[in-house]
């Protein structure tokens, strides 16, 4: 039995060297496989990068002289334009020059109307521009405390989150040792169990061979007295038999050694499918959690834009809004000069030198009693709109509302005229008509009074006297300009 021992060891020993050599080839030729993969990869950067350089020089090079080429044309574009620019620059300047000497009184005399306007025009666009910025400053707080408390939330998820992970990484830790303590533990149980049940078989087996063994020498030794024929036949088997109970230990070993494998396979692959299916548990439900808590901040998001979207709209809107009415205004007021451009043609001398009538002084009037209204309300009532001089930007159309009421009035008068004049001429063809009819003998005439025909020095001659009035001059009376003032 010792020899056969020694056999064994020996052929497991040269199997582990061979093992071990194998191992230590394929090792060797893994890291000789990396190290030229690592060449290789950086031999390839190495060639990309000098193509890459390569053709940044090549399309360097192309590029610029299609730039040069492109450059070359605009510049012969651009001094056409030049050229052509400048002579329309030339006509244009001698235009200037001409309708500046024929607008050139023009322009002095609008120069105070423009400079008012442009101060209203100025006034408005302080204003709009404060209204604007304090906007601003209004969206900004809201912007900067929202965004703080997006801050605070997003940091205190983060600390929930990171504390979440800390306590699943301390729970795997004392898993993972309970699990390497009950596997050592279980690992040192098998192998005392399968020490002991080898001890075991073996004796058990020494026995059996050792009673087989002793039968066998009797039964031998009766063989051999009772016949010797068979003893070659004897040796043969037991070689035959010295060689089988060899494959059948080395066979029970093999068994021995895979039951023991497959089991520790079994207990392995049970522990990482329940350790899997928590830890896919764990996930499944911290992924549920995140995806909502993405939903919930998406949300917000969406929502925040949304209304962000439509405080811009209305910005823009608000914007387009006010550009248009200045653009309106400033529409307005061209078309004002204009129109005053062409009224100055039809102004008088006096006019021109005295555009805008001096008020007189109402206030030093009421007060020294010249002015008699009869009532007293009435004339308390003009007192204070008088005495009420308003705010400034009231009184910045001033002169303009001077110049339309005198035109109003001298409008007014002409039809004032113009309805005397018609009815003048409406009597004067009454009084011809009569003088025709008494000149005249038909049966309508003879019927009605005659016109000519005088008694007691008086004629008959329907009319009402006419009135002539001379070369009058306007004018504007200070409580009608006061109150028409107020009113606008």
């Amino acid at each position: 039995m010792a020899p056969r021992n020694v056999a064994l060891s020996l052929e497991r020993a040269n199997q582990m060297e061979a093992a071990d050599k194998e191992r230590f080839l394929t090792d060797y030729r893994k890291q000789t496989l990396k190290s030229q993969s690592q060449i290789e990869m950086r031999n390839s950067k190495y060639n990309m990068s000098k193509i890459q350089e390569s053709w940044l020089k090549i399309m360097r090079s192309a590029k610029t002289k299609q730039l040069k080429k492109q450059v070359e044309i605009i510049s012969q574009n651009h001094e056409r334009d030049v050229d052509r620019k400048d002579a329309i620059l030339q006509m244009l300047d001698r235009d200037l020059d001409e309708a500046e000497e024929q607008h050139q009184v023009a322009v002095r005399s609008h120069l105070l109307n423009v400079d008012r306007l442009l101060e209203i025009q100025q006034s408005r666009l302080l204003a709009l521009d404060d209204d604007f910025r304090r906007d601003v400053a209004s969206l900004e707080e809201e912007f900067k405390i929202e965004r703080e408390q997006i801050q605070e939330k997003h940091a205190l998820e983060k600390r929930e989150l990171s504390l979440i992970v800390e306590q699943v990484e301390r729970d795997e830790k004392n898993r993972e040792q309970a699990d390497i303590t009950d596997h050592q533990s279980q690992f040192e149980m098998i192998r005392n169990r399968n020490i002991e049940e080898d001890h075991q078989m073996k004796s058990n087996l020494e026995e059996k061979i050792e009673e087989t063994r002793a039968k066998c020498k009797e039964k031998l030794q009766s063989y051999q007295n009772a016949t010797e024929s068979n003893t070659t036949e004897y040796k043969q088997f037991l070689l035959r038999d010295a060689l089988l109970s060899k494959q059948v230990e080395r066979k029970l070993r093999q068994v021995e050694r895979m039951q023991s494998s497959i089991a520790h396979w079994k207990l392995k692959i049970s522990q990482n499918r329940q350790e899997c299916e928590e830890r896919n548990s764990q996930l499944r439900t911290e992924k549920d959690h995140i995806a909502k808590h993405f939903q919930e901040l998406k949300a917000k998001m969406l929502l925040f834009r949304t209304e962000e979207k439509k405080r811009l709209a209305d910005l823009t809107q608000n914007s387009r809004n006010c550009i248009k009415s200045l653009k309106d205004q400033l529409a307005l007021a061209e078309r004002i000069m204009k129109t005053a451009e062409l009224c100055r043609k039809f102004e008088t001398e006096r006019e021109k030198v005295l555009p805008f009538y001096l008020s007189r002084d109402l206030l030093g009037e009421f007060e020294d009693g010249e002015m008699d209204f009869g009532d007293e309300d009435l004339k308390e009532e003009i007192r204070k709109e008088v005495m009420d001089v308003g705010i400034d930007e009231w009184t910045y159309l001033d002169n303009f509302f001077k110049r339309f009421n005198k035109v109003k009035l001298d409008h007014l008068a002409i039809e004032q005229e113009g309805k005397r004049l018609q009815k003048e001429n409406l009597q004067l063809r009454s009084i011809l008509k009569q003088f025709l009819d008494g000149v005249s003998v038909n049966e309508d005439v003879m019927s009605q009074p005659n016109p000519l025909l005088v008694v007691n020095g008086k004629v008959n001659l329907n009319h009402v006297p006419v009135k002539r009035i001379g070369d009058t001059k306007v004018y504007v009376e200070a409580a009608h300009h006061v109150t028409n003032a107020a009113i606008r």
